[in-house]
């Protein structure tokens, strides 16, 4: 009678087990790149939401650098390279204006004449951060026919009058902001004086003329570092001012 051989070797396994191992491995492998894919496809979609939003909602950007130009603007400033060249009867008006403008006005005191009284030194802080530590104001009385800014050299303080001005340019922020690190270059649009020809317009409409603004954003607040005459070439695609550029 022939022996039985019991020793087993390494145990094999039995070709149905392998079908059923190499159809279960594709599915399931399937499987897990379909979720890879879906994941990746999510995680994509919401990063391409938060960009488009980046770049379509930029309202409050758009409305903080308004107000920081509000007070610029109105004066219509003449062009400059440096804050240190510009105009010092311009660098007093609007730190004068961006003083009365700022949150410490409803901390200020009111003579018996309806002047708002102002220290000097209010001015000079304002003055280094919208143009730079560099730029010293030059502090003396000043005003035209309309309203006129009293210094009193002795105390150190200006007597204001804080009615608003009339006649005066608003900025309009074209969406056109290109933006290095901290340095920011504006087209800032020049909204003319409201009057009985404006009403009714648009912003984009009421437009006069565009000025290139260049920003740097130091320490939570903007500063103004030079103010030019914009290129032909660089106004292509934004709405077209009432008066066409002349020789540009």
């Amino acid at each position: 009678m022939a022996e039985l051989n019991t020793a087993r070797g390494p145990m094999q396994p039995s070709a149905q087990s392998l079908r059923r191992y190499q159809k279960k491995f594709p599915a399931w492998l399937g499987a897990f790149f379909i979720l890879l894919a879906l994941l990746g496809l999510v995680t994509l979609a919401g990063l391409l939401v938060r960009l488009t939003y980046g770049f379509l909602d930029n309202s409050s950007e758009k409305e903080e650098f308004k107000q920081f130009l509000v007070p610029i603007v109105m004066f219509d400033p003449i062009p400059f390279d440096n804050a240190q060249n510009a105009d010092p009867l311009f660098l007093l008006q609007t730190s004068m204006w961006s003083t009365m403008l700022s949150e410490k006005r409803d901390t200020y005191a009111w003579d018996d004449l309806g002047r708002m009284i102002i220290p000097a030194s209010d001015l000079d802080v304002t003055c280094a951060q919208v143009y730079g530590m560099e730029v010293k104001l030059q502090h003396q009385s000043f005003g035209d026919y309309e309203t006129t800014y009293v210094y009193d050299e002795e105390r150190k303080t200006y007597y204001a009058m804080a009615e608003g001005m009339t006649g005066v340019y608003t900025p309009y922020i074209a969406d056109r902001v290109i933006k290095n690190g901290d340095h920011y270059t504006l087209f800032v649009g020049y909204i003319s004086p409201a009057n009985i020809w404006s009403q009714g317009r648009s912003e984009a409409e009421s437009l006069q003329k565009y000025m290139v603004y260049d920003l740097l954003r130091v320490k939570g607040h903007y500063q103004l570092l030079s103010i030019r005459d914009p290129k032909r070439e660089e106004l292509e695609g934004l709405p077209e001012p009432a008066v066409p550029l002349q020789g540009q």
